[in-house]
C-alpha cells in the first residue's frame, strides 16, 4: 500500500474517467484491423503493420485466452483492458515527469490536466495506436530527463529503445525526435557527455525500430517490397490540401487540452497587467528551471504539428495531435503557475475549469459516441443474422465485417470494400460473379455505413434498384438478379 493515500486517487480517477468516456464501439476503422492481426497473428498489408503494437497485443491475448480459457470475440474486452491500463499509466507516468520541471503542486496540476484532457481520455478507451505510444513516449522522455546518476549508459540506452519501441506503435511518435534531442541537450552534462548520450540514444532507437522491420523483409522479401509500395500509395499526401490542414491542425492542437490552453491565456493576460510576487515562504528554488524553453516548445509541438501539414488525414482525424499533448501542459502549466498565481486558490481554479471543460467535451462527443454504439450494434446483428455464405455490402462497416471474416466467426463471407481505392467496376464484376456462383448478396442501406461514401451508395441504389430485394434485419436486404 502507498504510505500516501492520496497517491492512489489519480490512477483511480483517470481509470474511471477513461472507462466512462469510453463507447462501446470499439474505435475507428483501424481498430478492426488490429482486432484482426492479434488473432490471426498477420501482419496488415498495410505499411508495416505496427508490429510493436501488435507484438505485445498478442503476447496478452495468447496468455488470457490459454489462462482464462476466453473465445474468440473475447479479443475486444482483452485489448480495451490493455488501452484503458496504458490511458492510466500515461497519467501516473506524466505526473513523475512533470514533477522534474515543476514543484508538487504545479505537478498535480499538470498531471490533472493530461489526465481530463478530453481527447486523451476518449481514446484511453479505444483500441488505438495513439495513447499506448504516447505512454512509452512520456515513459522514454521521463527515463532521460532522470538520467540515473548511477547507470547515465543504461539511462540512454533504455530510452533510444523505449522511443524506438514508440514509432513501432505508431510510425507518427518519430516527429517527436527533436524533442527527445531537447532533453539530451538541456540535461546539466559536459559537450561530449552530451554527444555520447545523443549516440547512445539514437543508436538504441534505431534498433528497435529496425529489428521488426527486418524481420519482416526476412520472413518475406517479395512481401516487404509489396508494403512499401501500398504503405506510399496510401499516404493521403496533396499540396492543395496545405491551407485546410494547417488550420485543423492548429485547431485539433487546442482540442487536445483545451481547458490548458484556455487558463494559460488568461494568465497571460493578467501578467501583462500586473506581476504577482511569490507567496511567503517560498523561495526561488521552488521555482520550476525549464532550460531552453522556446526550444523546447517549437520541437515539442510545434514541429510535429508542422510534419502533419502535407497528410490530409488531419482534417478529419483529431488524435493524431495527442502527439503535443505532454509538451503542451508543460508549456501552459508553467504560465499559469508561475505568471499569475502559486496558492491554492490558482490550483483550484486550474482544477475547475479542467472538470467544466471536461464535462463539456464529453457532452459534445456524446452524439458521436451513440451513433459510434449504434454502429457496433447493427454490426452484431448482421452477423447473427447472415451466419452462412454471401458477399457483404455495407460501406463503412466494411472493416468490422471483414474482422468477422478474419477470426473465423464467419469466414465464409466476402468483402466488398469501399473507399479507398473503390473502383465500381470491379464492384460489379464481384456483385455479378456472386450471382454466377449462386452466392447471396447482401446490401446494407444503413445510413450511417455511407456517410463519406454517397457516390458509392448512389451506384449500388442504382445497380440494385430493379433487383428484387428480401428483407433479413432492418436496413439490411439480400438482393436477387
Amino acid at each position: 500500500m502507498p504510505k500516501n493515500p492520496r497517491q492512489c486517487l489519480l490512477p483511480l480517477l483517470a481509470g474511471y474517467l477513461y472507462l466512462a468516456g469510453s463507447a462501446s464501439f470499439l474505435g475507428q476503422w483501424d481498430t478492426y484491423d488490429y482486432l484482426k492481426q492479434i488473432v490471426t497473428h498477420q501482419l496488415s498489408d498495410l505499411g508495416f503493420g505496427r508490429p510493436v503494437y501488435i507484438g505485445y497485443n498478442i503476447l496478452i491475448w495468447e496468455s488470457a485466452r490459454r489462462v482464462f480459457g476466453l473465445e474468440t470475440l473475447d479479443v475486444e474486452a482483452v485489448a480495451m483492458i490493455a488501452t484503458v491500463v496504458f490511458g492510466v499509466a500515461g497519467v501516473v507516468l506524466f505526473h513523475q515527469l512533470a514533477r522534474e520541471f515543476f514543484p508538487p503542486p504545479a505537478s498535480r496540476m499538470a498531471a490533472l490536466g493530461f489526465a481530463l484532457s478530453p481527447m486523451y481520455a476518449l481514446y484511453s478507451g479505444f483500441i488505438m495506436t495513439e495513447v499506448p505510444m504516447l505512454t512509452v513516449l512520456v515513459a522514454s522522455a521521463l527515463i532521460l530527463w532522470k538520467r540515473w546518476s548511477r547507470y547515465p549508459v543504461l539511462s540512454d540506452v533504455l530510452g533510444g529503445l523505449l522511443f524506438g519501441a514508440a514509432i513501432g506503435i505508431r510510425e507518427q511518435a518519430a516527429t517527436l525526435g527533436p524533442a527527445f534531442l531537447w532533453i539530451l541537450s538541456s540535461r546539466r552534462a559536459a559537450g561530449h557527455s552530451r554527444l555520447r548520450s545523443a549516440a547512445l540514444f539514437g543508436g538504441a532507437a534505431v534498433l528497435a525500430v529496425l529489428v521488426p522491420v527486418l524481420s519482416i523483409y526476412v520472413a518475406d522479401p517479395a512481401g516487404f517490397v509489396n508494403r512499401i509500395g501500398t504503405w506510399l500509395h496510401a499516404i493521403p499526401l496533396g499540396h492543395s490540401q496545405f491551407r485546410n490542414n494547417l488550420q485543423a491542425s492548429l485547431l485539433f492542437a487546442f482540442v487536445t487540452c483545451p481547458a490548458a490552453w484556455l487558463a494559460a491565456g488568461a494568465a497571460g493576460i493578467c501578467a501583462l497587467s500586473r506581476r504577482r510576487r511569490p507567496p511567503e515562504g517560498e523561495s526561488p528554488s521552488q521555482e520550476s528551471s525549464i532550460p531552453n524553453a522556446l526550444f523546447g516548445v517549437v520541437c515539442g509541438i510545434g514541429l510535429p504539428i508542422a510534419a502533419l501539414w502535407r497528410d490530409a488525414d488531419v482534417q478529419m482525424h483529431p488524435r493524431y495531435l495527442l502527439l503535443i499533448l505532454p509538451g503542451s501542459l508543460i508549456f501552459c502549466t508553467s504560465i499559469f503557475y508561475h505568471r499569475w498565481v502559486r496558492s491554492r486558490g490558482g490550483a483550484a481554479a486550474w482544477a475547475v475549469v479542467h472538470v467544466l471543460v471536461f464535462g463539456a467535451g464529453l457532452t459534445i462527443l456524446s452524439p458521436i459516441r451513440q451513433t459510434q454504439t449504434e454502429k457496433m450494434e447493427f454490426a452484431r446483428a448482421v452477423r447473427d443474422a447472415v451466419p452462412g455464405p454471401g458477399l457483404m455490402i455495407a460501406g463503412s462497416y466494411s472493416p468490422i465485417l471483414d474482422y468477422y471474416r478474419g477470426i473465423g466467426v464467419r469466414p465464409e463471407w466476402r468483402i466488398l470494400w469501399t473507399g479507398w481505392d473503390w473502383d465500381a467496376e470491379t464492384a460489379d464484376r464481384m456483385v455479378r460473379k456472386a450471382w454466377a456462383d449462386r452466392k447471396p448478396v447482401y446490401f446494407s442501406e444503413d445510413s450511417l455505413g455511407w456517410r463519406y461514401f454517397e457516390s458509392e451508395y448512389l451506384h449500388f441504389y442504382s445497380l440494385f434498384r430493379d433487383c428484387r430485394k428480401e428483407a433479413v434485419i432492418p436496413r439490411l436486404s439480400r438482393v436477387y438478379p
